[in-house]
């Protein structure tokens, strides 16, 4: 009987959105005005190389988050920038806060598939953030008022760990106070959201709206091309323990 469940974030609920330009042309705005010379070339690889995290194997630090403090403080070391604490502060809190410019569209049917699942089930959401944090995404879901569907928001920035630590999925399960066969997850990702939704024993539903093809090694229990899909699953499941 399914009793909860839990969504990814990037490419489950939201639409993918790169705020890579915009950060980049902050930088340079700081760069200038503070007369810095500077390679473009050499500031945009460097933002891709450390800000990109699809390249890092997560798997070789055991899944454990990496700041933005770190990040940051890694892209200066690599232009040579020597800033006071301020400024270093102040460009984190930009780069962090980016998403307010320009809020990633909700996937088609989200709202109104969250408006009725949470009337009959928990709902919990576990995301992986890269540059922008838990505290901004909450204020863009309470914009779009949806935070209120969710009983708790997991972030690896705030956690800790990225999906698919077991980390992750374990808090999410003692969140919703359920066991692991009351619970099922949704995502976009079989490495993170299948993978590790899978290991911890939760039920798992696999959002492929660009239609990819399935990995031969990760197999998840269900798939979905439209999140309102997930209505009827649930409901066919618990009908069927039932019996």
């Amino acid at each position: 009987m399914i009793k909860a469940i839990s969504f990814d974030l990037w490419n489950t609920l939201f639409e993918n959105v790169s705020y890579f330009n915009f950060r980049l042309d902050f930088f340079k705005g700081f760069l200038k005005d503070r007369n810095f010379k500077y390679s473009l070339d050499n500031l945009k690889n460097n933002l891709a190389l450390i800000f990109n995290l699809t390249d890092v194997n997560l798997e070789k630090t055991d899944f454990r988050h990496t700041s933005i403090e770190d990040l940051t403080d890694q892209l200066f070391d690599n232009l040579n920038l020597k800033l006071p604490q301020s400024d270093r502060d102040m460009i984190k809190i930009k780069f962090e806060e980016t998403m307010f410019k320009n809020p990633p569209p909700l996937k088609t049917g989200v709202k109104e598939t969250l408006n009725i699942l949470s009337k009959d089930y928990k709902i919990g959401l576990i995301s992986n953030t890269g540059i922008t944090p838990g505290r901004v995404i909450r204020k863009v879901l309470e914009r779009y008022d949806i935070l209120k569907y969710f009983q708790f928001t997991l972030f690896s920035d705030e956690t800790g760990y990225y999906k698919p630590s077991k980390i992750m999925f374990k808090t999410a399960l003692k969140e919703f106070n359920c066991k692991p066969y009351n619970t099922i997850h949704v995502g976009d990702i079989l490495e993170t959201d299948v993978k590790g939704a899978k290991e911890c024993n939760i039920l798992t539903i696999w959002f492929n709206d660009s239609f990819v093809l399935k990995s031969n090694n990760i197999q998840p229990n269900y798939e979905i091309h439209l999140i309102s899909e997930i209505i009827e699953i649930v409901k066919t499941i618990n009908k069927s323990k039932m019996i």
